[in-house]
C-alpha cells in the first residue's frame, strides 16, 4: 500500500494509473505524428494532452477502475473500458466544440481514443492477471494467536489481503489462543532470525493484552534491521479502508496523525461544497424540474414534493434535511423507521429516483446552506441516534465533523438497516475522519459516480 494525502492506495493501483497517465498524455502526439495531415503536431504547450489525460483519468475513476475493491471479472472491466472512451469522445468532442483549436485535426482525436483503447486493454490485462501473483505480497506474520489476532479471518474480500499473504500467528505465553492449532508458528533460533530465513515483509502486533510477556527486544531488532512492524488496528485500516471498532483503543484515536480538521481544510472544504452544489444545480436542474412535476402528476397534485425530515449534524445540533418525496404522504403514521429493501411506502415514481439517487438531489441547498458538506458521515435521525449512542462505542465522534450527502461509507458499503450495518459503516466514517483530505474528497466524488451509475446500495 502507498499512502498518498494520508490516504491507502494499493501500489498496483498507483503503478498502473501512472503509467497509463503517460498513455493518455502520449496517445496525442502520436496520434498527430500518425496523422500526417494534422498541422499541429507539436503546439509547444501541451495543453491538449493535458486536458484529454485529465478527461481520461477522471472518466476512468468515475467508472470505478481505479477502485480497491474492484470485484468484476475480465469482461465486467472490458466493458468499463468501452464506456469510459465513450464518455471520453463525448466529453472531449464537447470541448472541441468550444474551443476548436483543442485538435486541428478530428482524425487525430479518433486515433487518440484507438491508441487509448487499445493500450488500456494490455494494461489492465496485465494487471488482471498479475495482480494476485504471490510475488507481489508482503509475507506476513502477526505476533498475537488471541482474540485481536482472530479477527484476521472476517478479511474475507479478496480486495482485503490482495497483497499481503498471513504466514502464520506466534502465540503469546499467558494469552489464550484462539486461532487454529496448524496455524501457529514454532521456531527456536530467535524471532528475527526465523523473520530472515522465511522473507517475511512485515510482523503485525496483535496481543490482547499488551501486559502479557511481550518480548519488546525481539520485536525491536526486527524493527531496526529492516522489518516493518505494525499494530493490527492500523493494519485493518490499510487493508480494509475502515477502522475496525474492535481493534480499536482510545490511544489509537488520541495519539495518531489524524483526526484534524480545523484552519486551512475547512475554509478550503467550503470553498469544494460550494463550487460543486452550484455546478451541480446548474447540471440538474432540468432532472429537479422533471422529477417534481412526476411527483405531481402521480399524487394528483395533491401533497408536497418536497420532504423535510429532521437529522444530527455537526456537534449534535439537528436540522432539515431537504428530499424529494418518494414515500406517500401517511409513510411514518407509526413513527420513524428504517427503509426495508422492498418497502411498501415508496411510490412508483420515488422508487425510480431512489435507484438513482435523484431523491438526494434538493440537498445541495442544504449544503450551500452550511448544514452540510458535500462529503461526509450521513445524517442521522435524532430517533435513531440516541440508541445507536448508547449501544455502539465511538458512535458520537461522527459529529464532529458535518453530514454529507455523499461519504465513505456510502460507496464502500451497501444501505444497511441494522446495528451491524450502522456498526460497519461507522468504521468507514471513522476512517474518513481519521484520513480526511481534499484529495479524499474528490476520489469519493469521482467514485460516487460508478455507485449511482450501476445502482450500488440504493434503497
Amino acid at each position: 500500500m502507498v499512502r498518498i494525502f494520508k490516504h491507502y492506495i494499493p501500489f498496483s493501483l498507483v503503478f498502473v494509473g501512472l503509467l497509463e497517465a503517460g498513455i493518455f498524455f502520449s496517445a496525442v502526439p502520436l496520434a498527430r505524428y500518425i496523422n500526417q495531415q494534422d498541422s499541429n503536431q507539436f503546439d509547444g504547450f501541451f495543453y491538449t494532452e493535458f486536458i484529454y489525460t485529465l478527461v481520461v483519468i477522471f472518466s476512468m475513476a468515475a467508472a470505478g477502475l481505479y477502485s480497491r475493491h474492484r470485484r468484476e471479472n475480465f469482461r465486467g472491466i472490458i466493458f468499463r473500458v468501452i464506456l469510459v472512451l465513450t464518455v471520453v469522445f463525448f466529453v472531449m468532442s464537447f470541448l472541441f466544440y468550444l474551443h476548436p483549436a483543442l485538435f486541428t485535426a478530428r482524425t487525430s482525436f479518433v486515433y487518440a481514443l484507438m491508441i487509448t483503447g487499445s493500450c488500456l486493454i494490455i494494461t489492465r490485462s496485465l494487471l488482471f492477471l498479475a495482480i494476485d501473483q504471490a510475488y507481489f505480497k508482503k509475507r506476513i506474520i502477526v505476533y498475537g494467536a488471541g482474540k485481536k489476532a482472530s479477527h484476521l479471518n472476517e478479511l474475507r474480500r479478496k480486495s482485503d489481503t490482495r497483497n499481503v499473504i498471513i504466514k502464520g500467528y506466534i502465540a503469546i505465553e499467558g494469552e489464550d489462543i484462539v486461532v487454529e492449532k496448524n496455524l501457529l508458528l514454532t521456531f527456536s533460533e530467535g524471532l528475527f532470525n526465523y523473520v530472515s530465513a522465511n522473507n517475511i515483509d512485515e510482523i503485525v502486533v496483535a496481543i490482547d493484552d499488551r501486559r502479557k510477556k511481550f518480548a519488546v527486544d525481539d520485536v525491536l531488532e526486527c524493527k531496526v534491521k529492516g522489518v516493518e512492524i505494525i499494530d493490527i488496528s492500523t493494519f485493518f485500516e490499510r487493508q480494509t479502508g475502515r477502522i475496525k471498532l474492535h481493534a480499536l483503543h482510545p490511544s489509537n484515536l488520541i495519539f495518531s496523525d489524524g483526526f484534524l480538521q480545523g484552519g486551512l481544510d475547512l475554509y478550503l472544504k467550503r470553498i469544494f461544497d460550494i463550487t460543486t452544489s452550484t455546478i451541480l444545480l446548474s447540471v440538474t436542474w432540468p432532472v429537479m424540474l422533471l422529477t417534481a412535476l412526476a411527483i405531481m402528476i402521480e399524487s394528483n397534485f395533491k401533497g408536497t414534493i418536497f420532504y423535510k425530515q429532521v437529522r444530527v449534524g455537526l456537534f449534535n445540533e439537528n436540522f432539515e434535511v431537504l428530499k424529494f418525496r418518494s414515500m406517500s404522504m401517511d409513510a411514518e403514521k407509526n413513527g420513524a423507521q428504517f427503509a426495508e429493501a422492498i418497502d411498501p411506502r415508496v411510490t412508483r415514481v420515488g422508487d425510480i429516483i431512489r435507484k438513482f439517487r435523484i431523491d438526494e438531489l434538493p440537498q445541495l441547498f442544504n449544503v450551500l446552506r452550511g448544514d452540510m458538506s458535500f462529503v461526509g458521515p450521513r445524517p442521522e435521525r435524532p430517533e435513531f441516534v440516541k440508541d445507536l449512542s448508547e449501544t455502539i462505542k465511538y458512535y458520537e465522534i461522527r459529529h464532529y465533523v458535518k453530514p454529507g450527502i455523499t461519504g465513505w461509507a456510502q460507496i464502500c458499503y451497501p444501505y444497511g438497516a441494522t446495528h451491524e450495518d450502522t456498526r460497519n459503516k461507522l468504521e468507514y466514517d471513522l476512517y474518513y475522519m481519521k484520513n480526511y483530505s481534499m484529495f479524499l474528497d474528490i476520489m469519493i466524488l469521482l467514485q460516487t459516480i460508478q455507485v449511482v451509475v450501476w445502482r450500488q446500495g440504493s434503497r
